[in-house]
């Protein structure tokens, strides 16, 4: 009966992927404002270069050999100017991306826009999900079909429907939601620890909504403390409310996956201590004990990553003695402070839930 439910659930779930990326690319969306429209980003091959440079100032003039696209096999010249952020410095036979514009009559303008880096990102995000299924095994296999399913859902339906005129945070959540559940059942099946797991992440994510809108308004952040909020706003974004709550998903992403883990380790360490036919005081007990120690390490671990996109910025502040009162009254402080910690509150209060679940579930008087 459980295989035939984990066939039925995977034709399921790859029929929704096949939909959802069917949705993602035959989505118009066309906000009129595309400063990009009409420029193409063709693969090049660097054919000549005048001199060598040190990629740190200045610009060169290199003949490339365009690979691909409309004028594929054409040798074009395309300037190179050196930015010190993210310096391009090909050498002869080395594959860029070229910004390339045709203008028609064979007048063009092309610049070099980075290094082809494409195909060692494909390379590097196969060898990881082989080190998973070599070192996870079938759990491994699972957890890579769980990671599938998360990038198609977040790639073709959740950013599509966003663009469209969807609410932001209505739909991260009804994500979030999906992607637990579908995640959970192909790593653990049709088990009770499942659903106990995925119930606790619940928990988390109504306790991660609550703390978020509370420290919002408490520390006065609008939602539109975003540096890319202008440049959404120049491109056609005009729904004030939708733009509002895209800080608001963009945390609960980045969170969803620690908040799963601790639901998860929870729920496993409850079912294993529940196999000696404990009541459920004791079994309480004895997973609350191992849920503050979950919580205290992944506490850790989440709020480390939240400080880690902080601390260039963190760096500079402390390298030009800024004034402590400035700094702490800034509003990216504010905003780090509600990341940190709506997520980890969502993270730590969804620990203690899934223990009381898991024992309810597991205990001898409930069995």
């Amino acid at each position: 009966m459980k295989n035939l439910m984990r066939l039925i659930f995977y034709a399921v779930t790859m029929t929704a992927m096949i939909a959802m990326i069917w949705f993602g690319i035959t989505t118009d969306i066309n906000l009129g404002r595309n400063p990009l429209r009409g420029t193409e980003f063709p693969r090049g091959r660097v054919v000549a270069l005048p001199e060598a440079s040190d990629g740190f100032g200045g610009m060169q003039v290199l003949s490339v050999e365009l690979l691909n696209g409309e004028h594929r096999g054409r040798i074009i010249e395309a300037r190179n100017i050196f930015f010190i952020d993210a310096p391009v410095n090909p050498q002869v036979g080395q594959r860029i991306i070229v910004h390339f514009d045709d203008r028609g009559d064979g007048n063009y303008t092309a610049s070099v826009h980075s290094y082809a880096r494409e195909t060692s990102i494909y390379v590097i995000a196969a060898l990881f999900l082989l080190l998973i299924i070599a070192v996870g095994g079938k759990a491994g296999l699972s957890s890579v079909y769980g990671l599938v399913f998360t990038f198609v859902t977040l790639l073709f339906l959740l950013i599509p429907a966003i663009v469209r005129g969807g609410s932001p945070a209505f739909l991260t959540i009804l994500v979030a939601v999906l992607v637990t559940a579908v995640s959970m059942v192909s790593i653990m099946g049709f088990e009770k620890k499942t659903w106990v797991s995925i119930a606790g992440t619940f928990v988390g994510i109504a306790f991660y909504c609550l703390f978020y809108f509370a420290i919002a308004r408490a520390l006065r952040i609008t939602g539109f403390n975003l540096p890319e909020m202008n440049q959404l706003m120049s491109l056609g974004f005009t729904e004030v409310s939708n733009l509002s709550q895209l800080l608001f998903s963009g945390i609960l992403i980045a969170s969803l996956g620690a908040v799963t883990d601790t639901s998860v380790s929870v729920a496993s360490a409850t079912a294993e201590l529940a196999k000696g036919n404990v009541a459920f005081k004791p079994l309480w007990k004895s997973s609350m004990a191992m849920a503050r120690d979950c919580v205290g390490s992944s506490a850790n671990t989440l709020i480390l990553a939240f400080t880690g996109t902080f601390f260039v910025t963190l760096i500079m502040f402390r390298a030009i003695d800024f004034n402590y009162t400035m700094l702490i009254n800034r509003i990216d402080i504010a905003v780090e402070v509600l990341r940190a910690v709506s997520a980890s509150a969502g993270m730590i209060l969804a620990a203690p839930a899934t223990a009381l679940l898991g024992s309810y579930v597991y205990s001898s008087k409930s069995a």
